[in-house]
């Protein structure tokens, strides 16, 4: 199996590496040239040669605006052969992700969303969870990628449901983030420090993976970007327009979109999403 891999950023290279040291054949390409050790993988500096002959494609980028400025604006679509499977790993809307596989159906070409659960450390440690949605058949031919990179994959359904349950996820994993943040807050206002909260929150019924992932940053107080706080933001909203369009009600994720939305515009968009505490300890009540 030949793949090309289009997207290497903080996610992009550690599952391109995995995939090289399975022996996965790949090459991988990303927009703005970047050169980093990816463990025998081969980078590329052509869109086209990274599409071109190759059995899947792999996105691995921002947005659906990225997506369309690859595949259709430079071309990386029709440079394709014929019935290759584009796999988008990439975190956009469940009606965009629809008519993408659609156009691309159209074109010949087979398509598979597949969406993953988890940050860079899980990324550098073959620890993600894919949810993929497409044919069941395609699903059993990625599974040489899946195994490279994950610890689980699930089948959820056709195109388009891969993408609603990454949003799902996501959701419920920003009002956990906006609800640590405002209890931290609430001990530090209190006088408690955050390694005693977090003691007492690692003994109790609402300790998490989450929360033992971000330990470190709130101790140190370090927020570099394992997710950035904008990328959870955007699916924030990802989330709540599919909501209002199957007529599902989320008013706890429309508080915390606005909370998200709020802290971006404080400055905080590129660091960690757990940088939302900084926002919130900058509010007070009236």
């Amino acid at each position: 199996m030949k793949v090309g891999w289009i997207g290497l950023g903080n996610m992009g290279v550690p599952m391109v590496r995995n995939l090289a040291r399975a022996g996965v054949d790949v090459c991988a390409y990303n927009r703005s040239p970047k050169e980093t050790e990816l463990a025998g993988a081969r980078t590329v500096h052509s869109l086209t040669e990274a599409v071109q002959g190759k059995d899947v494609v792999v996105l691995m980028v921002s947005d659906i605006a990225a997506i369309e400025d690859i595949l259709f604006e430079h071309g990386a679509a029709a440079a394709m052969s014929e019935n290759t499977l584009v796999l988008n790993m990439s975190t956009i809307g469940v009606d965009e992700t629809v008519k993408l596989a659609q156009t691309l159906q159209g074109r010949g070409l087979r398509f598979m969303d597949a969406p993953v659960l988890g940050s860079v450390k899980p990324a550098e440690n073959a620890a993600l969870t894919v949810v993929a949605g497409g044919e069941a058949t395609d699903f059993e031919q990625m599974k040489p990628i899946f195994d490279a990179i994950s610890k689980a994959a699930f089948h959820i359904g056709p195109c388009g449901k891969g993408a609603a349950m990454k949003l799902l996820v996501n959701a419920y994993l920003g009002m956990a983030v906006e609800a640590l943040g405002e209890c931290l807050t609430f001990g530090r206002e209190n006088g408690l420090s955050a390694e005693l909260m977090l003691s007492v929150l690692e003994n109790s019924a609402v300790w998490s993976p989450m929360i033992a992932g971000k330990r470190d940053m709130l101790l140190n107080e370090e927020y570099g970007a394992q997710f950035a706080l904008r990328h959870l933001t955007k699916d924030l909203g990802l989330a709540i327009r599919q909501a209002t369009q199957v007529g599902a009600a989320m008013p706890a994720v429309h508080t915390t979109l606005d909370t998200f939305q709020k802290a971006v515009a404080d400055g905080y968009g590129d660091e960690d999403m757990i940088a939302v505490l900084k926002h919130l300890r900058g509010q007070k009540q009236a």
